[in-house]
């Protein structure tokens, strides 16, 4: 019986490449869509996640995600570094800058960082090395920045730049995860840092625990005796990601679209499934004139769906797999994009449920009705 359902399905290719087609355009729609979002959310909290010689946060208790720091007195490192478990502790302090250079002026991010722990710095270099910021009124940019700051040019250190009327020169090149802001990031020393911008003051403090593993322990600790937020670093992740999740527009957009991509292939297979099984009402009523069961039907129908929907999903999750392959290396707003493990089960599990269920819901028709009713026409 599943030989000759396949042999009916193939009989109709225009239909059954309708259905297929259908599959994969709901897969690619809800599979990219919903990667970018995942990526892009996780973006928002890339600057923690590249401090991989961070395991605490400290902040002010006011303070609800990381690009809104508050201003901390730097005498806090002293108090931090002397509460039990905490190895090192250092300041990190965070501000926008005016980047003027020959070929654009834009706003910028200056991160200061502690010239000689160079603790917050991220781990990934191009070119240079961070303890060349320790050299006065040296810098370091972020790749993606680079590209904007000087477009189409080879990397070229010792190239200067004024940073809010400052004059600066570069040191070299960092390579962080692409940030959720995308402006140039530019990395100082602290001391740099207050030469540009005299009145900035820490936005954070990081510490790092003796022991990893005992980090949150830490992290209450330091809370307690202090009086400011300390956040273990995969906590303060959660804290960021959950605050663009909650006060932004982005996860409506994103799940309207992901909602559209299902109901246009739900309509678009349910459809088609409809008018297949109709026009095939007749072989379908033949058969169980002959002593189909129902079952036997509902089980053609099925396997129907299941090779519809292998095909389809199969052509839809490439189509978004070339997508997170190439386009990531050609456009820096995707630097580091994509496809989650999770993203492709759940829309593989939504895909074949679509198919499933349309298929399921046409078939109703025919193992309702008589046989000779369907003959009579």
């Amino acid at each position: 019986m599943l030989s000759i359902a396949l042999k009916i399905l193939w009989a109709d290719a225009g239909k059954s490449a309708a259905m297929v087609l259908g599959v994969a355009f709901s897969t690619l729609l809800m599979a990219q869509q919903a990667a970018i979002f995942v990526c892009l959310m996780a973006n928002s909290a890339s600057h923690i996640a590249a401090a991989q010689d961070v395991d605490i946060w400290v902040a002010d208790m006011r303070a609800d995600y990381f690009d809104d720091p508050g201003a901390l007195p730097e005498a806090l490192v002293e108090r931090v570094k002397s509460v039990p478990g905490v190895a090192a502790a250092a300041p990190y302090m965070r501000s926008s800058v005016v980047i003027d250079s020959t070929t654009m002026v834009e706003q910028g991010i200056l991160i200061g960082l502690d010239p000689y722990s160079l603790m917050g710095a991220p781990q990934k270099l191009v070119a240079g090395s961070f303890r060349s910021l320790r050299a006065s009124d040296a810098f370091i940019v972020d790749r993606r920045g680079y590209n904007d700051i000087w477009p189409g040019d080879d990397i070229e250190l010792g190239r200067r730049l004024e940073v809010d009327g400052r004059l600066l020169h570069l040191v070299g090149i960092a390579d962080p995860p692409s940030p959720f802001i995308s402006m140039p990031l530019i990395y100082t020393s602290t001391e740099t840092a207050k030469l540009i911008r005299p009145s900035i003051a820490p936005g954070f403090i990081l510490a790092r625990a003796n022991d990893p593993a005992a980090a949150a322990d830490v992290a209450a600790a330091i809370a307690e005796r202090t009086g400011y937020g300390a956040f273990e670093k995969e906590a303060f992740s959660e804290i960021t990601i959950d605050y663009y999740l909650t006060n932004t527009g982005i996860p409506i957009n994103f799940a309207i679209t992901i909602t559209l991509g299902f109901i246009v292939g739900t309509a678009i297979v349910a459809q088609t499934f409809y008018l297949f099984v109709s026009e095939n009402l007749r072989y379908l009523a033949v058969f169980k004139a002959m002593g189909a069961k129902a079952g036997q039907l509902i089980s053609m129908t099925a396997a129907q769906c299941i090779v519809i929907a292998a095909i389809g999903f199969s052509l839809g999750i490439a189509g978004a797999a070339w997508f997170f392959e190439t386009v990531p290396d050609k456009v820096a707003a995707f630097k580091g994009f994509y496809l989650p493990s999770g993203v492709f089960l759940k829309t593989a599990l939504a895909v074949f449920a679509i198919s499933l269920a349309s298929g399921l819901l046409s078939i109703q028709r025919a193992v309702r009705y008589a046989p000779a009713r369907v003959l009579q026409g």
